[in-house]
């Protein structure tokens, strides 16, 4: 397999083991509460607390193999011109911002050892504060990973020859950058309904992107360069 080959069977097994650890995640399917409910997280998570370190562990697992495919696209590009730059420098973006949110996970193991083992002068009242400052990175990091990832798209698809799969990869990119948009401005919304909302619709959207670019992939219609 080429580095793209490569690269695209690496996202897909990451993507699958990262989804499968977001939904073990106390306070996402199990106990289940509003993303604002930070005590109500803390809750779940001190009630669930072998499920809280096996998700955080899953999920960070599975976004390095995300970066791993990312950086092999990253090196099968060689276009010089702005393909090139746009592609590298948003997978660049991406990877930067996957690896920040893998990092973060980190908070979920503290956040339990500093209930199990009574840190601090109010452990319960540190936990919501550090899973506050995570929540707060997750608002600004996903929008400009679906950014990085429009970006990136917007460039490859003149690695594409025309028809179906340069359709596919050019309208999942415009939907990428309008995520990015809309995730800005559910930020500041007090339910995470319309959040979860345009997640879903963009994971259905990418899972069809990342099904449509492997098989240009493997069927050798992807370009390393427009030259």
């Amino acid at each position: 397999m080429n580095a793209m080959q490569r690269g695209g069977a690496y996202i897909l097994f990451g993507g699958v083991v990262s989804a499968v650890g977001r939904a073990l995640k106390p306070g996402v399917l199990i106990d289940s509460v509003d993303w604002n409910d930070l005590d109500g997280l803390v809750d779940a998570m001190a009630d669930n607390e072998v499920l809280t370190h096996t998700s955080a562990v899953l999920y960070a697992f599975g976004l390095m193999f995300v970066l791993t495919g990312l950086n092999s696209i990253r090196h099968f590009v060689t276009d010089q011109g702005l393909v090139g730059d746009m592609v590298r420098g948003g997978t660049l973006l991406g990877m930067i911002s996957l690896f920040v949110v893998g990092v973060i996970e980190g908070f979920d193991h503290m956040a339990v050892r500093v209930l199990d083992d009574g840190i601090g002068g109010n452990p319960e009242e540190l936990a919501v504060a550090m899973q506050s400052v995570k929540l707060g990175i997750v608002l600004i990091a996903w929008p400009i990973l679906y950014a990085s990832i429009g970006i990136a798209g917007l460039g490859g698809t003149r690695l594409l020859p025309g028809g179906l799969h340069q359709a596919i990869q050019g309208i999942a990119s415009l939907v990428m950058l309008a995520t990015a948009v809309l995730l800005l401005m559910a930020a500041s919304l007090e339910s995470n309904d319309f959040w979860s909302v345009v997640q879903t619709i963009t994971a259905i959207v990418l899972a069809i992107w990342i099904i449509a670019l492997s098989h240009a992939s493997y069927s050798g219609k992807v370009s390393a360069s427009t030259s």
